[in-house]
């Protein structure tokens, strides 16, 4: 994902757009494989001052994710905005939000990523009223129907309906 910065960094203040479209490499993170699927697309616009860039813009991807509830595979569209800054290395300091950079391309790989497993989510839905499996036999709720949630009404809670506070004070 590079980024020519040559013209931006003769014409300090003006703002430059830009737009980045290629594939992208399977990532892990929190023992969370990502694949994409497609193309990830980058648009937006890139401005220089005397010590580096800030680089703002919208990012489009597909992943590859499986539901958490009914365990099916689907492709999940994924959208956000993001501003990273960029600094010269020479002024960069680690405990700066700001990634370092050298020459007149800026790689916005690891800022990409970094702003992508910020925003995904914990876990991902085929779809909003996704039924899952029944806990009981394991089949997709969302294609079949089963008879067991009828036979095994029990909840943790069951035992409670046994209780009675009637004179009792509570």
């Amino acid at each position: 994902m590079e980024l020519s910065i040559h013209q931006a960094a003769k014409r300090l203040g003006e703002v430059f757009p830009y737009a980045w479209q290629g594939p992208l490499a399977d990532q892990t993170y929190g023992g969370r494989t990502v694949r994409f699927v497609g193309d990830a697309a980058l648009t937006g616009t890139v401005v220089g001052d005397a010590e580096g860039f800030t680089v703002t813009g919208e990012a489009k991807v597909t992943i590859a994710s499986i539901c958490a509830r009914c365990n099916e595979p689907f492709e999940e569209p994924f959208a956000f905005s993001f501003e990273d800054r960029f600094v010269k290395a020479v002024f960069h300091k680690e405990e700066d939000e700001t990634y370092p950079f050298e020459g007149e391309t800026i790689d916005l790989t690891q800022a990409f990523l970094d702003e992508l497993f910020l925003q995904l989510p914990m876990v991902s839905l085929c779809k909003s009223d996704c039924k899952g499996l029944c806990p009981v036999c394991g089949i997709d709720l969302n294609r079949f129907r089963c008879n067991c949630a009828e036979k095994t009404r029990n909840s943790a809670f069951d035992a409670l309906k046994a209780l009675s506070f009637e004179d009792k004070e509570v």
